[in-house]
């Protein structure tokens, strides 16, 4: 039998090896851990494992095309006028279910505000987004800030928050989430390549490798001043053109 899927090949041979592979994880709890296993769930889990896998394979090209017209590279986006960016981003261990959070605030001039960071249990990188997003809407509302824009590079994320779809795998966080920013009238939610998060994700990597200074808020590292200064750079930059 000859399959007449063309260009959509590796997608279509994604589908049944995500699934296929949560199958076996739900058999394997099963077995040893003795939990009951939830089709839902796992036909949830897959679904988001090949949405990440289509979405990754399509960027790229997305990227080097809008790079070859711009010539220069994608950098972070500034908010409006009299509104704050919290850019967030997590880095997951599978082998130990754990990983860290991060969530840096700037102004529109790309001046760094404040940030928070934390080491976090859970159970898919996905989660640990999740989580770094209910994070920083927690330090939005402690601080009382009135316009926040949180931007995360996780696609599938933003868009459940945006369209307030259902994620089973992370249902409880994701009310959290809108629960939080029921509090906060002027609050949205934008998507951002991980080229223009480059703050967030340095911030969480270096949490994760135990290298991050307790007072890095008042005492940056030179790798995260380096990426503050080609970001206020970038936008003197876009200002220009």
């Amino acid at each position: 039998m000859k399959l007449n899927i063309g260009a959509d090949y590796d997608l279509w041979c994604s589908k049944v090896g995500f699934l296929v592979w949560e199958v076996w994880k739900a058999r394997n709890l099963a077995v040893h851990q003795r939990t009951s296993p939830n089709p839902t769930v796992v036909i949830c889990k897959a679904k988001l494992m090949e949405l990440e896998f289509a979405k990754l394979k399509e960027e790229p090209e997305k990227h080097s095309t809008s790079m070859r017209r711009s010539g220069s590279r994608v950098t972070w986006r500034p908010p409006p006028a009299g509104w704050i960016k919290c850019n967030v981003d997590a880095a997951f261990v599978e082998t130990r279910s754990a990983g860290t959070t991060a969530a840096v605030y700037r102004d529109p001039n790309g001046s760094f505000l404040t940030g928070i960071n934390s080491t976090i249990v859970a159970n898919s990188p996905l989660a640990a987004e999740a989580l770094a997003v209910r994070e920083a809407l927690i330090l939005s509302r402690n601080f009382q800030m009135e316009k926040v824009i949180i931007e995360s590079d996780n696609q599938t994320l933003v868009q459940a928050l945006k369209s307030h779809a259902p994620i089973a795998a992370i249902q409880v966080i994701l009310d959290d989430i809108l629960y939080l920013v029921k509090g906060m009238p002027n609050c949205g939610f934008t998507w951002a390549p991980r080229e223009a998060n480059l703050l967030a994700h340095e911030v969480a990597k270096l949490t994760g490798q135990r290298s991050l200074r307790q007072n890095w808020v008042t005492f940056m590292q030179p790798s995260i001043r380096n990426i503050l200064r080609k970001d206020i750079l970038g936008i003197s930059k876009s200002a220009n053109t």
